[in-house]
């Protein structure tokens, strides 16, 4: 009994270890099965997340492919742009773009075609390709030329694909300031994919590029050929001012040896005329009526006039065939204004002129003496004939630094403006009321200003009508002069 007892009590115990031993395990496999579990979590996130990184990676590999590939073709840019930068030949132009600009496009087959369907550019196309090509062109002239670019989803171009037999293909106008001066055609391209942007962008680009170059080349074409034909008409017309001018200086001459020969020959014919009607005048062969006396003094004094026109025509005629010596050497401007108008003062007294001198009591320049007294006989003269009576005559000499202005003004009726130049001309006289009273011949400034000429230096006028008229002319101070 107790034996039994004590094995049943064994057994007891065995079930109890048993089940202790079974619901330890038990919690063992729980823990594990979250261990597991937890595992198999992390397991699907590191899965996840690899799967992620490596859609990352792709996405990274494909964006920095694509910056790659940008980065290319601005270098492509780049170069075409430092390569054709400095043409001016549109053949070189064209010479750009060969098959490496081609592939590095993207594409295998590339054209370019001018308006009037002159191939300059030809990479891969076949002839009968080329024939569709330009045949789709002058089928849609207006589509191709107005529009910026042309792709497989432009409408209108299902005729290019069997064309081309791709659709991989882009066309554009290569134009500048709305001037077509090209068609630009890309077809297969060489990666097997759909065209993309970067592509395009940089077509477009590329095709606006050149129709710039295009249009620079033509306008320093146009440029080139209009200087050339300017230069032509420069020198042809040079030519032909210098025939003119060797035509005038002859007429120039045959007209200063008319004038010189007329006026010898009338010399003589003059003094003779002059003589003989001064003896008349002073009664030297008899007592003249008084009626005849007074035609012979009219007739004595016209051929003073026309003895002083005769000089006058033979001291032009001599400065112009150089014939007149000039001795220019320091002189007194001072004395000579003095001399000159001592001279004439019996002129001036008859008219009641008054004759104001600013000068200094001495003033040398460089002159020659005589001629430049020629020069104010003249010039008073003149103003003493158009100022009337009553009126004042100044004549005065200021230095300005290393040059004298001397003017000889008067209160006479004045110069036009528009005759102010034309004063210095031969036989010209201004046609007003009191020119057509005052005889003249039209030759005393003209001399004058010859005169002043020789001497290197200027001469001018200056008027305003009702007030008067003043001459100017300079002459260079001598240096020995203390101011």
């Amino acid at each position: 009994m107790n034996t039994i007892l004590g094995a049943a009590a064994f057994l007891f115990i065995m079930i109890l270890v048993l089940a202790f031993y079974l619901f330890n395990k038990l919690q063992i496999i729980s823990a594990l099965r979250k261990t597991v579990e937890h595992l198999s979590k992390t397991v699907r996130e590191l899965d996840y997340q690899a799967k992620m990184i490596i859609q990352g990676d792709m996405e990274l590999k494909l964006y920095q492919e694509e910056v790659e590939d940008k980065l290319n073709k601005l270098t492509l840019l780049k170069n075409l742009i430092i390569s054709s930068l400095h043409i001016l030949d549109k053949e070189k132009l064209f010479l750009q773009i060969d098959e490496k600009t081609i592939n590095d496009l993207g594409f295998k087959k590339g054209l370019i075609v001018t308006t009037d369907f002159e191939e300059k550019v030809n990479v891969g196309f076949e002839r009968n390709e080329i024939e569709n090509i330009k045949d789709f062109i002058l089928h849609k002239k207006l589509l191709v030329q107005s529009l910026p670019l042309i792709s497989a989803d432009t409408e209108g171009t299902k005729e290019l694909f069997t064309a081309l037999s791709t659709r991989d293909f882009l066309i554009a106008p290569v134009k500048a300031r709305e001037k077509v001066y090209a068609i630009f055609i890309l077809a297969n391209m060489l990666i097997p994919i759909d065209v993309r942007r970067a592509e395009k962008e940089i077509f477009s680009i590329i095709c606006m590029y050149l129709g710039q170059c295009l249009d620079n080349i033509q306008l320093f074409e146009e440029l080139y050929n209009a200087r050339d034909d300017l230069e032509k008409k420069v020198k042809e017309r040079t030519n032909e001012l210098v025939r003119s001018l060797r035509e005038i200086e002859t007429i120039s001459r045959a007209k200063t040896d008319f004038i010189s020969g007329v006026s010898h020959e009338l010399r003589t014919p003059l003094t003779s005329v002059k003589g003989f009607s001064s003896l008349l005048v002073a009664e030297k062969f008899g007592k003249l009526p008084e009626e005849a006396k007074k035609r012979l003094q009219t007739i004595n004094e016209n051929v003073d006039k026309l003895v002083d026109m005769v000089n006058t025509l033979l001291d032009i005629a001599r400065i112009e065939s150089g014939k007149t010596e000039v001795k220019i050497a320091p002189a007194d401007i001072a004395k000579s204004i003095h001399d000159v108008g001592e001279f004439l003062s019996p002129q001036m007294q008859a008219k009641g002129i008054k004759l104001i001198f600013d000068t200094p009591e001495t003033l040398q320049v460089y002159m020659d003496k005589n001629l430049i007294e020629r020069v104010f006989i003249n010039l008073l003269g003149n103003a003493v004939k158009f100022t009337p009576r009553g009126g004042t005559i100044k004549i005065s000499a200021n230095v300005n630094n290393n040059q004298v202005i001397i003017s000889v003004a008067d209160t006479g009726y004045g110069i036009e403006k528009e005759n102010l130049e034309k004063v210095f001309q031969e036989f010209f006289r201004v046609d007003n009321d009191i020119n057509a009273e005052v005889k003249g011949t039209g030759l005393g400034l003209s001399l004058v200003k010859r005169i002043i000429e020789m001497h290197k230096e200027k001469i001018w006028a200056e008027s305003e009508l009702g007030k008067g008229s003043t001459f100017y002319f300079t002459l260079q101070l001598a240096k020995e002069t203390n101011i």
